[in-house]
């Protein structure tokens, strides 16, 4: 069995709910939801989105990993009307990556002014 490793962002919520942002095992990282946090959240969802790609990427990064070798997103928005901002912040991220991805609407988020949640999965294959 590989070994894993936990990896965590700092961020508070991380200790009180009891998971980490990110786990490696093996060449597979698997990114917890992840959401804007401080003034960030109190901008447009193309903002938000692209922050919490940077706290993704920045979680990838301690585990050996970038969005390059990100093969599946799952996007959370509160309103549908932020799809495009959304998209445009997501294809600004992954270029010609590409991806697997799916984009849900749901009731909330944590914290309530989140108007996107990201998490991810990626394995190393070079």
């Amino acid at each position: 069995m590989s070994e894993r490793l936990n990896i965590s962002s700092g961020y508070p919520f991380e200790d009180r709910y009891g998971y980490a942002r990110a786990v490696r095992v093996g060449q597979q990282i698997f990114v917890s939801g992840t959401t804007a946090r401080g003034p960030d959240l109190d901008r447009d969802a193309y903002v938000q989105a692209q922050r919490v790609i940077g706290i993704i990427a920045e979680a990838l990064e301690k585990a050996g990993a970038e969005l390059r070798h990100v093969v599946r997103t799952v996007v959370y928005v509160t309103d549908m009307a932020d799809i495009d901002h959304v998209a445009r912040a997501h294809g600004e991220a992954f270029g010609t990556v590409l991806p697997a991805s799916t984009l849900v609407q749901v009731a909330g988020l944590t914290p309530a002014n989140a108007r996107v949640e990201i998490e991810m999965t990626a394995i190393i294959h070079d």
